[in-house]
């Protein structure tokens, strides 16, 4: 992933913000079986690196990441 990357960025913040909880990887609907076995909630230090590794979907990659938050407002 390239440090950069849109995906990259996301999840650098998302670890930095100390409202995130837990940070969600969501796929589409008709993704793959490599991507479908990622879908769900980790802790920050564990979530799987985007694009997956083996997505065999015809337009590739269509994972994001989506953060849970502990806290809504300040």
């Amino acid at each position: 992933m390239h440090e950069l990357s849109t995906t990259a960025v996301a999840i650098k913040e998302y670890r930095a913000n100390p409202r995130v909880g837990i940070i969600r990887v969501h796929v589409n609907d008709d993704a793959c079986p490599a991507c479908a076995q990622l879908q769900g909630a980790y802790p920050k230090d564990k979530v799987p690196r985007l694009p997956v590794e083996g997505c065999s979907h015809k337009d590739g990659c269509r994972c994001f990441y989506a953060p849970a938050l502990t806290e809504i407002f300040p």
